[in-house]
C-alpha cells in the first residue's frame, strides 16, 4: 500500500462525519540541516540528510495529497539554526521547497489550490536577545511578512486568522521589533472590541504560559543582558494579555516538539486586586485594566502584572476538561515536530459549520483524547488530528532492509548459481 492510500484511509477513519468548510495542514519544527551536520559527521551527514529530506518531503507530500486542505502552514523552525550563512541559506530554501510539495523533481513549480503559510521561529530569526535586520530580512523575503491576519467568511460566519511573531513578544535586545510585535497585537485587541463576536484563530511559534505538568516540557526562560536568550514558553504578562485582550477561540503554535493541547480558563476579574502605583492607587482589577496598559507600563509593573495573570488564568490539559460542558477561554495546540524523531507527525485542523451550536467560546463543547480535540462553538466545529507518518528509525531500517531484498540476495543468488 502506497503513502497516499493509506493517508486517504486515516482519512476516512478520522473524518468521515463532515467534510470540513475550511482545512489547515499543520507542521511543527522541520528543523532543516545542512552543511554543520556534514562538517560534524562527513561519512553520514550527506546519507542522514537525504534520507531526512526524503522522509520530510512524504510527510508533506502524502497528507497534503490525502487531506487536500486549504491552508499549509510550516508552525517555524524551518531551518535548524538562524546563523546559517547566505550561501547555505539559499541552498536550505530550494532543499524545502520541493520537501514541502512546491516544486517537483525536475524543478518544476506544482500547481496547487491552497495556500502556503511559513511562521518564524527561534531557529529563524533567534530569539529577542539575538533577532538580528538581516534575520529579519531574509526571512520576509523568502516566507512572508511575520505579522499578518485576513479573514475567512464560513457558512456565513467570519472568522479572523492571525499570525503573530513571538519572538519578540518578550524582552528584546532591539526594541524595535518588539514595538513592532506589540503594534500587532495592538491591532487584534483592537479588532476583538469593534467585532467581539468574530473568533479568532491564533498561530505563533513560542507556546503560552503554562504551570510545569501540564505539558511535557517545562517552563524555562534564560536571560542575557536582560534580554530573552533562551524561552520554552512566554512571559506570564504576556500571555495573559493575549488570552483577555484578544480573547482567541484557539492558539496554534510549535516550538515544543513533543506537542501538547491545554485548556485556558481566564477569569475576567481578579479575586484580589493587584496594586499597580500605591501613588496613584491605581490597581489590576479586570481585563480591561490589563488591555489599557502600555508596553512600557507592562515592564514597569512587570511583578504586579505576572501576579494578576497568574491569579486569572488556570491551564490544564485538554485531557482534564473532558466534560461536554466545559467552560474556557482559549484551547491551545502545540503541534509535535514533523521531524522523524517524533514521529513525522501531520496536524490537520478542520472548520465545520454546526448549526446546532450556537454558544461562544467562553461556553462550548469539549471532547479530547491525547493530542486529539474536538471543540463546538461559534456555531462551528473545531477538529484537529494528529496524522504521524512514522519514526525515522524504522522508516530506515525499512529502507535497508529494500536494499538487501532488492540488490544484496539477488546478487549473492547470482553467484551461487
Amino acid at each position: 500500500m502506497d503513502l497516499d492510500t493509506l493517508c486517504t484511509k486515516q482519512q476516512i477513519s478520522f473524518y468521515s462525519h463532515v467534510e470540513p468548510d475550511i482545512r489547515f495542514n499543520v507542521y511543527g519544527d522541520p528543523q532543516i540541516e545542512g552543511d554543520a551536520k556534514i562538517q560534524r559527521e562527513p561519512t553520514t551527514g550527506k546519507y542522514d540528510l537525504l534520507i531526512n529530506d526524503y522522509y520530510l518531503h512524504h510527510v508533506y507530500k502524502s497528507t497534503i495529497t490525502a487531506f487536500k486542505p486549504h491552508y499549509v502552514v510550516t508552525m517555524g523552525d524551518i531551518f535548524s539554526s538562524q546563523w546559517v550563512k547566505h550561501e547555505e541559506y539559499y541552498k536550505r530554501i530550494e532543499r524545502f521547497k520541493w520537501i514541502s510539495h512546491r516544486i517537483d523533481n525536475q524543478n518544476r513549480t506544482i500547481n496547487s489550490s491552497h495556500k502556503y503559510i511559513f511562521m518564524a521561529g527561534n531557529h529563524d530569526i533567534g530569539y529577542g536577545e539575538e533577532t538580528r535586520a538581516y534575520h529579519i530580512n531574509r526571512f520576509v523575503k523568502n516566507f512572508g511578512t511575520l505579522n499578518r491576519k485576513w479573514s475567512l467568511n464560513i457558512n456565513g460566519r467570519e472568522h479572523r486568522i492571525a499570525i503573530l511573531n513571538a519572538m519578540n513578544l518578550d524582552k528584546s535586545r532591539i526594541e524595535q521589533y518588539r514595538i513592532d510585535a506589540w503594534d500587532f497585537v495592538r491591532e487584534l485587541a483592537a479588532d476583538h472590541i469593534r467585532h467581539p463576536d468574530v473568533p479568532l484563530i491564533l498561530f505563533l511559534h513560542i507556546p503560552l504560559y503554562k504551570p510545569n505538568g501540564v505539558c511535557i516540557s517545562s517552563s524555562k526562560t534564560i536571560y542575557r543582558d536582560g534580554f530573552v536568550r533562551y524561552q520554552d514558553y512566554l512571559s506570564p504578562e504576556t500571555s495573559a494579555y493575549l488570552l483577555h485582550c484578544l480573547a482567541p477561540t484557539l492558539v496554534f503554535n510549535g516550538h515544543d516538539h513533543d506537542g501538547c493541547t491545554a485548556v485556558h480558563t481566564v477569569s475576567p476579574n481578579a479575586s484580589i486586586p493587584v496594586a499597580l502605583d500605591t501613588s496613584s492607587n491605581r490597581q489590576l482589577v479586570s481585563a480591561s485594566d490589563l488591555c489599557s496598559l502600555t508596553l512600557a507600563e507592562l515592564d514597569a509593573y512587570q511583578p504586579q502584572v505576572e501576579a494578576f495573570a497568574l491569579g486569572t488564568m488556570i491551564s490544564v490539559a485538554s485531557t482534564n476538561a473532558t466534560n461536554t460542558n466545559s467552560s474556557w477561554s482559549t484551547i491551545e495546540i502545540t503541534v509535535r515536530s514533523a521531524m522523524g524523531e517524533y514521529g513525522g507527525v501531520t496536524g490537520i485542523f478542520d472548520i465545520s459549520s454546526d448549526s446546532s451550536s450556537q454558544v461562544s467560546a467562553a461556553h462550548a463543547g469539549l471532547h479530547a483524547f491525547g493530542r486529539n480535540v474536538k471543540v463546538t462553538a461559534n456555531g462551528h466545529i473545531y477538529q484537529y488530528r494528529e496524522v504521524p507518518f512514522g519514526y525515522h528509525i524504522v522508516i530506515r531500517a525499512l529502507v535497508i532492509t529494500n536494499i538487501v531484498s532488492c540488490i544484496v540476495i539477488p546478487a549473492l543468488l547470482l553467484l551461487c548459481s
